[in-house]
This record gives structure tokens, C-alpha cells and sequence, in this order.
């Protein structure tokens, strides 16, 4: 008997803890046609269950081969404006940028850095602006390594000067991107707010240099007979081959019923592959189905 109850309890706590197996998802997705107009209303029905289904439309931001995405080539441009003001008549601003910087860009790092040279990408002004100018977007793609930061830096140098006023340079807008190669879309990589800025003065006198705020880079200068000065700004680092994910949009959740039909307009002509994917969840466990569809929006 004693032999027959521990068996049973096995058995009973065996039982217990042994999960129940999830059923995949029956979703089944179908179309009247494949072929709509653009601005047409695309019509997908729905067949079966799921606790959950969400939809990849094959546009761009929601493409189901980037679902697990993170990092796209891509060509990396940097656009920049400046303003410049009660020049010398002699160029006095130098860009550079690098993937070789020591994180914590101390001076020694910064001045010592192998920084490139990409001044002559831009046309720098040697005269005075009056408002913000483009000076140029230039291409980076050259510089940029895979998953390696990308530091950006302006140098001022600025000469002696007997009487008057110096140099003094206002850069309104620097925007980096990354156009993917694969054509799926554009992500900025970083603009003035959000570059992490750090300032160096290396020859000046210390009430004077390169103030940074959430919209400009200005430096300031003396306003009278002044000697020559030497300053940096320099970003933080960035990663410009940083790609977000692609996501969908939810279609049904585990509390709605699954409806008969859900309607997409496409905005662009093209071939998509929209794609359906279930999901069923318990206990901890999930499994999960997907359905393709191609469209053709002509």
C-alpha cells in the first residue's frame, strides 16, 4: 500500500507540474484581390483565432524582415549652417571627425586625436552672414566603421587683431542621418540638442570659447584688440549605423474578439508584403503563426 501511494503522488505531482501545451494560433488571412489603385482601401479577412495579431504592412517603419533590427547600413551625411560675424577676411573654422577618440575626450585626447579633415566637404565663409547659411551636407560614409563611434568637431582659430572686433561664429544646425542602403527609410543620428558637446579652449583668454545650448554652438569672442585664439567643440560619441527596429500594428489583443476584417490604405505605389502574426500565450508558454500577403498598389 505504502509502495502504491507514492506512486500515486507521483503521478498527482507529476501531473501538476507539467504544462499544458499552447496550440499554435489558426489565424488565416486572405484578400478579393492582389492588385488595388493607389488610395484604394485594402480589405484583409480574417479566419480562425489567436490570443493576439498584429500586422507588419511592408511600408516603411513597418517591414517584417527589420522586426529584429539594430544597426542598417547606409550613406551618413552631416548638414551643417553657420552665421559668422565681424571677420578677419581669413578663414578661422576648421570641421573634423573621427571614429579614433578616447571616450573621454580630455584635452590631450582632443588635440592628439586622429581627426580627419572634412573642412573642404563645406564651403566655409570668410565673409560676413548675415542669417544662418548652409554651408553644405557632406558625406561621411567614408569615415564611418561599423559599430564604432563617430565624433564631430569644430575648431575655431582665430588671429591676432590690433583694433576691431574678432571672429565670432554662431553654427544654427548640425543633423546627421543614416539613409539606409536598403532604401527603407532615413534615422537621424544626432542633431545639435542631443550630441553630448564638450568644450576646449587651448589658447585664449579663459572668459572666451564655445558655449553650446539645446539649439546653437557659439563662440565667443573679445570685442576689441585682442590675441590669437585657439577652441574646440567636440560631440559625444555617436553610432551612426544604429538602426531602430520595425514595428506593427495591433490588429486584436487577448481581450477583443478577432475581427472579420481589418482595412489598410497604402500611400505609396509598389509591391508590399504585408505579413500577419498570431500569437497564443499560457502559463508562461507562447506560439506564434505567421501568414504573408502580397500586395500591388498601382
Amino acid at each position: 500500500m505504502k509502495k502504491l501511494f507514492i506512486a500515486v503522488l507521483t503521478g498527482l505531482l507529476f501531473s501538476a507540474c507539467t504544462k499544458e501545451e499552447v496550440e499554435a494560433p489558426s489565424v488565416e488571412v486572405s484578400v478579393d484581390k492582389v492588385t488595388y489603385n493607389l488610395g484604394d482601401t485594402v480589405r484583409f479577412k480574417f479566419s480562425g483565432n489567436a490570443d493576439y495579431l498584429a500586422m507588419y504592412s511592408g511600408e516603411s517603419g513597418s517591414k517584417y524582415e527589420n522586426r529584429d533590427r539594430l544597426r542598417a547600413d547606409g550613406k551618413i551625411t552631416c548638414e551643417i549652417t553657420t552665421r559668422l560675424l565681424n571677420t578677419l577676411g581669413a578663414r578661422s573654422l576648421w570641421i573634423y571627425a573621427t571614429t579614433d577618440l578616447n571616450a573621454l575626450r580630455d584635452s590631450a585626447s582632443i588635440v592628439n586625436a586622429n581627426w580627419i579633415d572634412i573642412s573642404n566637404r563645406y564651403t566655409i565663409p570668410t565673409v560676413a552672414q548675415t542669417v544662418q547659411t548652409a554651408i553644405g551636407t557632406a558625406d561621411l560614409s567614408d569615415i564611418v566603421k561599423p559599430s564604432k563611434p563617430l565624433y564631430i568637431a569644430f575648431r575655431s582659430n582665430v588671429k591676432t587683431i590690433a583694433t576691431g572686433a574678432q571672429d565670432r561664429w554662431t553654427i544654427g544646425k548640425v543633423l546627421i542621418q543614416n539613409q539606409y542602403n536598403d532604401g527603407s527609410g532615413t534615422s537621424i543620428v544626432g542633431e545639435i540638442k542631443n550630441m553630448a558637446w564638450k568644450t576646449l579652449n587651448v589658447k585664449n583668454d579663459p572668459i572666451h570659447g564655445w558655449t553650446v545650448t539645446s539649439t546653437t554652438i557659439s563662440l565667443s569672442t573679445a570685442a576689441r584688440d585682442a590675441k590669437e585664439t585657439e577652441n574646440w567643440v567636440v560631440s559625444g560619441p555617436l553610432y551612426p549605423d544604429a538602426a531602430n527596429r520595425d514595428y506593427p500594428k495591433t490588429v486584436k489583443d487577448i481581450l477583443q474578439v478577432l475581427p472579420e476584417t481589418y482595412e489598410h490604405v497604402y500611400k505609396a505605389k509598389g509591391v508590399y508584403k504585408a505579413y500577419f502574426v498570431s500569437l497564443n500565450s499560457r502559463n508562461g508558454q507562447t506560439t506564434t503563426t505567421t501568414r504573408e500577403v502580397e500586395i500591388t498598389i498601382q
